[in-house]
């Protein structure tokens, strides 16, 4: 069931009705009940991936967390008669049965991800390897699997909840069916955000009564989501796809255009869809946590993964960049090194060594396709050179008596941040790497040969659409600009009623008459849903 239909509004209305004209105490049921009947319409085979994960989490959760009861008890009925030493010992023992516990709940869910997303791309490699240095022609066959709605976004959650529980963050959830719901909540199940059980679970269970400003405050943030989705996202999508499919016929200006128009369209698809969710979730009183902070704003590229796919950066930060960075390992590499004289290196072994793997799995997380990992690589290279080489550029700042705080100074590090991340976005749009170079080549020839009236008549955007998308972006900017003061959705709130239908209105408007619903249109098709 899309996000984007009449099935999908229909659904979220009759969940609101029930959700608060039942008891309270049956609100959080309410939820489970729609996000498991919204996961069945997917494949019902999909069910055994998410039942599997939510099932052994609990599982592994009420393990850890009674071993550490159990030693809490101990440790309180032998504390006269347990020297220091026997304490530590035990301590010890303890830890490393919840350790084996964690491990294998991470193993086997993390394996059933890198088996569904990586099972097929392996066996492609293996069969070329075969074929190429043995003349091989027995190739292993495929497994014939698509990859079940929001795996990754689930097992990351999943799995985020299982490390906190190890290091006692939080007491884990006693019921099986309100974890399911945590699990399979299903505003966020297509796309995120990935949440943390600490921050969700108390609007997730606790009791709301009807709220009329909160309905209408999730459905404002719901229409603008399906603006940026269906004005901006769907009505640019042919047009990237077209010129990408045909690279060589239409260089220079044509593929600059294209690069441009796809972070506009990848921002509005997937903040759409974010939006969406984070909407239909405050219609529930339920909170989310934001994804996007403006990241066409940002003025390094460290700062834009700051502020885009929040949650997804967030969570690598915490359970992957940190505990590599305390690693035992790395950190006394990095005093070897600082003891050879290489201070300045030395101290930036614990930050990149992490920062490398994470970059290496963020890149494998979106795709399987190498071109994935040298799009996370890349980011990882240019956000070490920007670091590198700030002691230089606050050098020429200073030379050329350029404030940093400056309008120009601020233009030029978010526009050339903005330049970097789109280009990498050849990536996403090319089929593999190779592509991506030559598409990122031929933007800086045939830059003569540029007709705007072959972008209308030939490559899937017409003249109407053209304007339409060009006149969307920039009202987006607009509203991005705006947002930086604080919340739209709270001033327009503040305005008199009539002018808030008004607003409402001309929105729901623009959004049923400007709506791309062109041939191919897929109203399911949500990019970051395949990820």
């Amino acid at each position: 069931m899309s996000f984007i239909s009449m099935d999908f509004a229909l659904f979220v209305t009759v969940a609101l009705i029930l959700y608060y004209a039942l008891p309270k105490k049956c609100q959080w049921v309410v939820l489970l009940v729609a996000s498991l009947t919204f996961y069945a319409q997917t494949d019902p085979k999909d069910f055994i991936y998410i039942i599997t994960t939510t099932v052994s989490t609990y599982i592994c959760a009420a393990l850890i967390e009674d071993r550490s009861k159990k030693q809490k008890l101990y440790l309180e009925e032998n504390k006269d008669t347990l020297s220091k030493e026997e304490k530590k010992q035990y301590k010890a023992k303890v830890k490393a049965v919840q350790k084996r516990f964690l491990i294998s709940c991470l193993v086997l869910n993390i394996g059933i991800l890198a088996y569904l997303k990586y099972a097929n791309i392996s066996i492609a490699y293996i069969n070329l390897f075969r074929l190429t240095y043995f003349n091989s022609t027995e190739f292993i066959p495929f497994i014939r699997v698509l990859l079940p709605l929001g795996i990754s976004f689930y097992t990351f959650q999943t799995m985020g909840y299982i490390i906190d529980i190890y290091y006692g963050k939080y007491e884990r959830e006693r019921n099986l069916f309100r974890f399911a719901l945590y699990v399979s909540f299903f505003p966020q199940i297509l796309q995120g955000p990935i949440s943390r059980f600490g921050n969700l679970a108390p609007s997730l269970y606790g009791e709301k009564s009807f709220d009329f400003n909160r309905i209408r405050s999730g459905f404002y943030r719901i229409v603008w989501g399906l603006f940026k989705k269906l004005v901006i996202a769907d009505r640019l999508a042919s047009f990237v796809s077209s010129v990408m499919s045909a690279k060589e016929s239409y260089p220079g200006l044509y593929i600059l255009l294209a690069v441009f128009f796809y972070s506009m369209q990848i921002f509005g698809d997937f903040s759409g869809g974010i939006d969406v969710a984070l909407g239909v979730s405050e219609m529930f009183g339920v909170t989310l946590p934001e994804n996007f902070e403006r990241p066409f704003f940002s003025k390094s590229i460290s700062e834009y993964w700051q502020r885009w796919h929040i949650t997804l950066g967030s969570w690598f930060k915490d359970y992957i960049f940190y505990p590599l960075s305390l690693n035992k390992s790395i950190i006394r590499f990095s005093k070897k090194v600082r003891q050879m004289g290489l201070e300045t290196f030395g101290k930036r072994i614990p930050i990149y060594i992490p920062m490398f793997f994470v970059w290496l799995l963020t890149g494998m997380w979106h795709g399987s396709q190498s071109r994935y990992v040298v799009w996370g690589l890349f980011n990882f290279v240019f956000i070490v050179l920007g670091t590198e080489l700030e002691p230089l550029s606050l050098k020429i700042t200073t030379r050329y008596s350029l404030k940093e705080s400056s309008f120009f100074m601020r233009a030029y590090r978010v526009i050339k941040t903005f330049a970097l991340m789109s280009f990498l976005r050849l990536f996403d749009i090319n089929a593999d790497t190779a592509g991506a170079f030559r598409a990122f080549r031929l933007c800086f020839t045939g830059w003569k040969s540029f007709d705007i009236t072959k972008v209308f008549e030939e490559l899937s955007l017409p003249a109407e659409d053209f304007y339409v998308a060009v006149i969307a972006v920039i009202l987006l900017f607009i509203f991005e600009l705006i947002q930086r003061k604080g919340s739209v959705r709270v001033r327009i709130f503040a305005l008199p009623v009539a002018v808030q239908w008004v607003i409402l209105s001309a929105l729901i408007t623009i959004v049923s008459v400007f709506g791309y619903y062109g041939p191919g249109y897929d109203a399911a098709s949500f990019i970051y849903g395949a990820f």
